[in-house]
């Protein structure tokens, strides 16, 4: 297919909300793959592997509800359900038949649920960093990043901040973690990409509704996956056991496992050359090119 290395930004409305979204690729193919980013990060966490695997796909970095571009909730609802709302009026907003999905951990655990719930429109799952047990030190890591200082004068002084918290990652690492999330101010500075409501430790969102409690139990989505499935795991994290990652490739049947060396939890910015060779070696022992 005709494909295009220069990335497009773009925007559509979706379930009552804007979204933005960074677009690689034919716009005419129905397939796609669409990258999805975790908490309190961006669409840009995927610049490196989005470029890589634009060579040979229509590819989409989506910035979830309430980060980077794309508006916050009114109602503080970011819950896994409504979040699976969103990429289905997106997906469906495209005007896509299929989809690849790519997700690191919150977008990890959206397309699970979503490829669960739309097996016949899913061809092929990434989950990075995703798994329904997480470890309670890299929660509190992020938590402590997301509720830290609100503003920056200079792009050094988020990556200062991000070396407090990984002091063995490289410079190169955490510049690009940086750049994932942050947004830039009118005055020229910079603030966190997402949404302020993050940072408030009493904020609560709406009880869900019946319909909405159907995706709280993300082992029942796991169970219900039918398309092929790879999961991914830096081999640093501190976000994920073994055992976990093991428990999730046994309930889903023909899985498989990939280790990213020299990648923590973040592997998207950790290691994009060698997370986008794997996706893309998987992909292409599953079908020569997009449907």
């Amino acid at each position: 297919m005709a494909s295009s290395n220069r990335p497009r930004d773009e925007s559509l409305d979706a379930n009552g909300l804007r979204f933005q979204y960074q677009e690689w690729g034919d716009v005419r193919t129905k397939h796609a793959v669409i990258l999805l980013h975790g908490f309190a990060e961006t669409k840009a966490i995927w610049t490196d592997v989005g470029l890589d695997l634009a060579r040979e796909y229509r590819v989409i970095a989506l910035d979830q509800r309430g980060h980077g571009g794309s508006a916050p909730a009114r109602d503080n609802d970011y819950s896994r359900a409504t979040q699976v709302e969103d990429l289905e009026a997106v997906i469906t907003g495209l005007g896509l038949r299929t989809v690849t999905l790519v997700g690191h951990a919150m977008g990890g655990a959206n397309a699970l649920c979503y490829a669960a719930e739309h097996p016949d429109i899913v061809t092929a799952l990434v989950i990075i960093e995703t798994a329904p047990e997480v470890l309670r030190t890299g929660m509190e890591t992020i938590r402590k990043l997301a509720t830290g200082p609100d503003k920056f004068n200079t792009l050094d002084e988020v990556v200062d901040l991000y070396r407090q918290y990984y002091p063995e990652a490289t410079s190169e690492q955490l510049e690009r973690r940086a750049r994932a999330s942050v947004a830039v101010t009118d005055e020229g500075g910079y603030t966190w990409g997402f949404d302020k409501a993050f940072r408030d430790s009493r904020m609560r969102p709406p009880e869900p509704d019946p319909g909405q409690r159907r995706l709280n139990d993300l082992w029942d989505c796991v169970d219900r996956v039918q398309c092929p499935v790879m999961i991914v795991r830096g081999a640093d994290t501190d976000m994920l056991t073994p055992e976990a990652t093991q428990r999730v490739q046994r309930r889903i049947i023909g899985s498989r496992v990939s280790l990213i060396e020299g990648a923590g939890h973040h592997v998207p910015t950790d290691q994009p050359s060698a997370l986008s060779l794997n996706v893309r070696e998987f992909l292409q022992n599953l079908f020569s090119g997009p449907a």
